[in-house]
């Protein structure tokens, strides 16, 4: 029989088992409600990225900054594909060398970028891993980013397609087989088929960042290298002797993934890129992308991105990016597009409907969306590089912002951004003389259209030459009245824009004008865009 002291003993030895366990208990659900955090971190309604508030490269937390609580179970996909970044090389080969002992596998990683793509097998031991980091780190989920979604038909309908009239638009010159020469482009797509009528004898160089994939081209590739550098007599780029660069990132569906675009961003710079075209987006942001867009910019390479296909208030990401150009879509009327999306983030305008491209299969296609008109901006920009005795980006694209075509509200607008492109502006830049006016364009403030009688309605002119408008009118014709006003003089790139009103009554919802510069004692090269006739639906 035992003692008394002996049973005590025991009850003591058993409660103290029982309150080490409790402990160890608490600590296990503890550190899964961490990672949990980290996996899903909280954000409130004001964490929208734009560009007056760019996403950080890194926003790095330790395990003891999050608040302990449930957002999401640590299960299924979101164990699959997550996304590490550390702040330090050594945590990066300790991870390394932790891999699947504790409770995770390595898919890929990039240094340059301490970036860490991978897959959680089991949550409490890899929340003990990231407990064993000394440094700063960032969990993140692996964003999906894809191919812009072509325009709806209906948004189409009110649109002038190019059909082939895009280069001659834009004031192409016929004389620029050697545009591009010395200027690497690097265009993250689905692929190019080189072997295309359009594309053949192109400087190319491609690769495969997706996994699995083997480098059978797709239709939108083509079609955007097509419009940058294509070959053929009948169909030449705009910077037809530039070397370009395909890195694969989107699969044949053209989806992809932040890591993925990330890291041929990062390719594409350690190769030699000054420019790179990503026609290519989504409605998240990511740190590992914003971390590869600072690294291009800190080499000199300029990026250029479709700002997305539909209507919406919000630019896509990366284009909405600071440091990455935005590029919107008009169509042959210069009127910026129904299904480009606008706001923060657009920097210019370019074709993007009707645009005849290459395809897959050898055919070709009428490309309508912001993809395209992406690839027109990247194209001028290297042959403007190239023509460039200093080859300075970042001249190159003060020069393009510096000549494009004032459209839309006058100013830098949330539509067209500084612009529409216009590239025989840019090729004459610095060639005396020139004398040519526009008129660009009409404006009605949505804050004057929700009630119904006079409304104020703006239309612009600008001086798209390169010496002064010395003496001008503009003559405007509507709902049988005449207005004149007196210009006078207008500087290199100057705009004017005059007020007018209009009467809609009760159920007017359209108005023809006609509006015409006049100018005298000069004689204008490009007469054409002095006269603009048009038919405005009122909103």
């Amino acid at each position: 029989m035992r003692s008394p002291f002996v049973i005590l003993i025991f009850i003591i030895i058993a409660v103290l088992l029982f309150l080490l366990d409790s402990i160890f208990l608490s600590n296990q659900a503890q550190l899964k409600l961490q990672v949990d955090s980290l996996i899903e971190p909280k954000q409130s309604s004001g964490d929208q990225k734009t560009k007056e508030s760019p996403v950080q490269p890194f926003q790095f937390f330790s395990l003891s900054d999050f608040e302990l609580e449930m957002i999401n179970d640590l299960q299924g996909n979101d164990l699959e594909d997550v996304l590490l970044l550390v702040a330090d090389p050594i945590d990066l080969a300790h991870l390394q060398k932790s891999e699947s002992k504790s409770g995770f596998y390595l898919t890929d990683i990039v240094p340059q970028l301490g970036a860490v793509r991978l897959r959680i097998t089991d949550p409490l031991k890899f929340s003990k891993i990231l407990s064993e980091i000394k440094n700063d780190f960032d969990l993140q989920k692996n964003v999906n980013f894809n191919i812009p979604s072509l325009p709806e038909p209906r948004m189409l309908e009110t649109e002038k397609p190019f059909i082939g009239t895009s280069m001659e638009w834009l004031g192409v010159s016929s004389d620029r087989k050697d545009r591009g020469r010395g200027v690497k482009v690097a265009i993250l797509d689905t692929g190019i088929d080189p072997s295309h009528p359009a594309l053949e004898g192109l400087s190319l160089s491609q690769m495969s960042l997706v996994p699995g994939e083997v480098l059978s081209a797709r239709g939108h590739g083509t079609g955007i290298a097509s419009i940058i550098a294509g070959q053929s007599l009948d169909f030449l780029g705009l910077a037809p002797s530039s070397e370009i660069l395909s890195i694969r990132v989107l699969d044949e569906n053209g989806r992809g993934d932040a890591f993925t675009i990330a890291k041929g961003i990062l390719t594409a710079v350690n190769e030699g890129a000054q420019l790179i075209n990503l026609s290519l987006g989504g409605m998240e942001s990511s740190p590992v992308i914003d971390s590869a867009i600072q690294f291009a910019k800190s080499k000199g390479a300029i990026l250029v991105s479709a700002t997305g296909n539909s209507g919406l208030p919000e630019v896509s990401y990366p284009a909405r990016h600071k440091d990455v150009i935005g590029v919107s879509s008009v169509d042959a009327k210069s009127r910026v597009s129904s299904f480009s999306n606008y706001g923060k983030g657009v920097d210019i305008a370019a074709p993007g409907v009707g645009v005849v491209t290459a395809w897959e299969n050898n055919e070709f296609t009428h490309f309508s969306g912001t993809s395209i008109a992406a690839a027109f901006v990247t194209g001028a920009l290297a042959s403007e590089i190239s023509a460039s005795p200093s080859n300075d980006s970042a001249l190159a694209l003060e020069s393009l912002y510096a000549n494009a075509d004032e459209t839309e509200k006058p100013g830098v607008d949330k539509w067209a951004g500084r612009g529409v492109l216009n590239v025989r502006r840019l090729e004459q830049k610095n060639t005396p003389g020139i004398v040519d006016v526009a008129v660009v364009g009409y404006y009605f403030d949505s804050e004057n259209l929700s009630s119904s009688g006079t409304k104020p309605f703006q239309v612009t002119v600008q001086n798209q030459g390169t010496t002064w408008i010395q003496n001008m009118n503009l003559k405007v014709n509507y709902k049988g009245l005449e207005r004149n006003f007196i210009i006078g003089n207008l500087s290199k790139g100057e705009i004017r824009s005059e007020t007018l009103y209009f009467d809609s009554g009760n159920s007017e919802k359209k108005l023809s004008i006609s509006s015409e510069a006049i100018l005298s004692g000069q004689v204008d090269i490009n007469p054409h865009n002095n006269l603009r006739k048009s038919v405005l639906a009122i909103p």
